[in-house]
């Protein structure tokens, strides 16, 4: 898992923090607009409708008055009394003109057509009979009529000779004016937006640029505007619309619907713009809160970073590096306690090391007196042995021989000391083989009595040549099979060393057959006066291997161990790097 800096931390939830509220302020300021919007927009629609139809039923009204004033013309009666059916048509000319109408019909009882005047040409009077005879059948005093692409508002009346009941019925007539284009752009210009007028899939007139009066009339052959005639918006070619629909007349065949549709360009402009506005301001709020955030972060954390820093260099072992008390007062009294803790920690270590050094001094003491002790011992013992040896009758050259051994040995542990003792690097480095150095290394520990019958076995690389310093190795490796030499049992297979050669160093592993290095002394099993095991041992052998190997810029460690035997190995550089002082020289 990973584990951010409390900088980063405070500063992904601040951010987090920061984006979430503008998000969600900018968020409710776009819903807000938009929420107006629609309802302007809806009101907007709304008041068109009622526009239009105001301005519709007023347009009504003066048509139906003057079907009602002209129905009423005395002259009118008159004429139709004749029934002469030119003759009505030469005089209906002059009241088609009064009626200012775009389409005039009188008709005979009989509901034949026998006076008919359209301002345009092209609408057949057997339509208009048709027409006329439906809505005088259904019984409409306004009516839609519909043919050949022309529409029609028409309004009937009954002309009738008399009142009461000798009322006598003498035709009918019909005025009516024609839906077009100059009638839809004068209904757009009262209600102030496009209007489309429409009969059942028909798009009979409208406002709309070519593009989308086309894309109008695919979508009324798709009949997907009459099944939802509710308030709607709507794509087409060129723009965006939002709609209303009114039902001008809803008996078939034709029935008119007229649609009032306000363009949504400008609205979808400002919504773009206002989008393009909350995203400006919102990454500038971010991107501001970031950077002071940033700046005041820093302020904060600083303080935490130095006593962070004073940690880690206490945790190196580093007492000495120092940290100043700074930042709000939590911080500054937590960093004072830490430095008086490192102080303490710093006494504390002092205490420790000279309580070590004095107890290691104490150890080293007594082993070396309770060892010197023994080998003086020997060789007073022997001394007096020998004085004594004509009248005990006792062999000299044997007494003799243990007089040498003990002082050979008193001889060792003080060159052993010594070796110790020396602090920088004692090496003289010269040309030699590696083979040749740890030969004579074996030779010498068989050359010891009672290791004259264990097998001991080298196994080495044809090429060992080095810079090395070759009295001090052979000391190193006489100590390291001598020791597995110790552990082995006589009879056991035997100790084998093994030498391989790297590309700037050698591997030499010396392996035993022992039961393994105790696990109470793994971690210290090169340190001065640390054996085990072993009767006469002074613990300085590994400790005196450690030392050389270390000088010549080498490592030896424990390999393996276990109970059925122990791997030592050393790498060795094949030119000695000397180092300057045994301080330096790592164990591993």
């Amino acid at each position: 898992m990973t584990h951010f800096r409390l900088r980063t931390q405070l500063f992904i939830a601040t951010l987090l923090i920061i984006c979430g509220l503008t998000g969600a302020l900018l968020l409710i300021i776009r819903y807000t607009v938009s929420v107006e919007t629609e309802r302007q927009v809806r009101d907007g629609t709304e008041a068109s409708v009622h526009a239009f139809e105001s301005v519709q039923h007023q347009r009504e009204q003066q048509l139906s008055r003057t079907a009602a004033m002209l129905a009423d013309l005395p002259i009118v009666k008159a004429q139709m009394t004749t029934g002469h059916a030119l003759t009505i048509q030469d005089a209906s000319t002059s009241w088609w003109k009064l009626a200012g109408s775009d389409l005039f019909i009188l008709a005979m009882p009989d509901r034949s057509v026998v006076a008919f005047h359209v301002t345009k040409l092209g609408w057949p009077p057997e339509a208009a009979e048709r027409d006329l005879k439906r809505s005088i059948e259904q019984g409409e005093d306004a009516s839609w009529w519909y043919d050949n692409g022309r529409l029609y508002e028409v309004f009937l009346r009954t002309i009738t000779a008399g009142a009461g009941p000798s009322s006598q019925e003498l035709g009918f007539l019909a005025i009516g004016y024609q839906v077009d284009a100059s009638v839809a752009e004068h209904l757009a210009l009262v209600a102030g937006n496009q209007i489309a007028l429409a009969t059942g899939d028909r798009l009979i007139a409208s406002t709309l640029p070519p593009k989308d009066e086309a894309a109008m009339q695919r979508r009324l052959s798709e009949s997907s505007l009459e099944a939802n005639p509710e308030k709607h918006d709507i794509a087409l070619d060129t723009d965006h619309y939002a709609f209303s629909s009114v039902l001008l007349h809803g008996a078939l065949p034709s029935p008119v619907r007229c649609y009032v549709m306000m363009p949504l360009g400008p609205v979808n402009s400002f919504m773009s713009r206002l989008n393009r506005t909350i995203f400006i301001l919102g990454a500038s709020a971010i991107l501001f809160g970031a950077l002071l955030f940033g700046f005041v972060s820093r302020r904060i954390t600083k303080p935490l970073d130095n006593l962070v820093s004073g940690v880690r260099a206490l945790a190196t072992g580093n007492y000495t590096y120092s940290i100043t008390p700074e930042g709000a007062t939590e911080v500054a009294e937590l960093s004072r306690a830490f430095a008086k803790m490192r102080g303490e920690l710093l006494d504390s270590q002092r205490q420790q090391i000279e309580t070590e050094r004095i107890a290691a001094l104490g150890r080293a003491a007594s082993s070396i007196s309770h060892d010197l002790r023994h080998y003086l011992a020997a060789v007073v013992a022997n001394a007096e042995f020998l004085y004594e040896a004509e009248e005990l009758k006792l062999d000299k050259s044997e007494i003799y021989q243990e007089i040498k051994t003990a002082s050979t040995q008193m001889t060792d542990l003080i060159d052993s000391l010594r070796e110790l003792a020396h602090q920088r690097s004692t090496i003289s480095p010269e040309p030699t083989d590696l083979e040749q150095i740890i030969r004579r290394a074996i030779e010498a520990v068989h050359a010891r009595p009672e290791f004259r019958n264990h097998a001991i076995t080298l196994d080495a690389d044809t090429e060992l040549d080095g810079m090395l310093d070759p009295r001090k190795l052979e000391r190193a490796f006489f100590n390291l099979v001598l020791n597995a030499c110790e552990a082995t049992p006589v009879g056991d297979s035997g100790v084998i060393v093994n030498v391989q050669t790297r590309k700037d160093f050698f591997e030499i592993r010396v392996m035993d057959q022992g039961s393994g290095v105790p696990e109470n002394i793994r971690a210290r099993v090169f340190d001065p006066f640390v054996s085990s095991g072993k009767p006469n041992g002074t613990g300085l052998g590994l400790a005196i291997v450690s030392k050389i190997v270390g000088d010549h810029g080498g490592t030896v460690r424990v390999e393996r161990t276990s109970a059925t035997g122990t791997v030592m190995l050393v790498k060795l550089p094949r030119v000695a790097d000397v180092v300057a002082s045994h301080s330096d020289s790592a164990v591993v």
